[in-house]
C-alpha cells in the first residue's frame, strides 16, 4: 500500500470534489452506502475527505464510499499510485448519469416482488393475500410514478409478469379491457 501523504490526499481531495460535483452533503452518500449494504458514517466519509494516510490497510470503507459515488474498481490505487484524478475520474460523471432513476428502478424491482408473491403462495401463503398483496403493490406504484394520480391498470398489467403458459389471468384481462373501454391505457 502507498503511504504517500500527497497521494492520499489528492485521493481525498477527488472523493469530495466529486461528491460536490454531484451536490450530494456527507449523509446523503453515506446513505447510499449503506442502501448498497456498506456501513458508514458521515463522519467517516469526512475523515477519508481530509486524506490522512491510514497506518496500515486501505480503510474498509473507502471503496464501498467511491464505488456509490460511481468510482470503478481500481480507480483509487491509480490516484494513489500517482495518475491524475482528473483522468482517472473522466468517466465518473458518466457512469454516474447512466445511474437509474428511481422511476426505472421501481420498474427494475417489481417482477421480483411478484415473484415473491408467488413463491409466498407455493410455500402455503393463501392465493387471496397473494393477490391482495399484488392489488397494494399496483397502488403504491402507481402512487409513486404519478405523484397519488393513478395509473391505467392496462399499464400495470404489462409489468406484471405471468407464468409461462398461464395466459393473462383474469384480473388482468379485466383491468386490460376496461382501461381500453375507458380509453385510459
Amino acid at each position: 500500500m502507498n503511504h504517500d501523504p500527497t497521494a492520499w490526499a489528492a485521493l481525498g481531495r477527488a472523493i469530495r470534489s466529486d461528491r460536490n460535483r454531484q451536490g450530494i452533503t456527507r449523509e446523503q452518500l453515506a446513505e447510499r452506502v449503506r442502501d448498497r449494504g456498506g456501513e458508514i458514517s458521515a463522519r467517516s466519509i469526512a475523515s477519508l475527505e481530509t486524506g490522512k494516510v491510514p497506518k496500515r490497510a486501505k480503510p474498509p470503507t473507502l471503496e464501498p464510499t467511491v464505488a456509490a459515488l460511481g468510482w470503478r474498481a481500481g480507480w483509487t490505487d491509480r490516484i494513489l499510485a500517482g495518475e491524475d484524478p482528473g483522468a482517472v475520474l473522466e468517466g465518473a460523471e458518466a457512469a454516474v448519469a447512466k445511474e437509474a432513476t428511481p422511476r426505472q428502478r421501481l420498474y427494475e424491482l417489481l417482477p421480483g416482488v411478484y415473484e415473491f408473491a408467488r413463491t409466498a403462495v407455493l410455500c402455503g401463503a393463501p392465493v387471496k393475500t397473494r393477490d391482495d398483496f399484488e392489488i397494494a403493490v399496483q397502488r403504491l406504484l402507481a402512487d409513486a410514478t404519478t405523484g397519488g394520480g393513478g395509473r391505467s391498470g392496462y399499464e400495470l398489467a404489462a409489468y406484471r409478469p405471468h407464468a409461462v403458459g398461464e395466459g393473462v389471468p383474469a384480473d388482468d384481462a379485466a383491468r386490460i379491457r376496461n382501461a381500453l373501454e375507458r380509453g385510459d391505457g
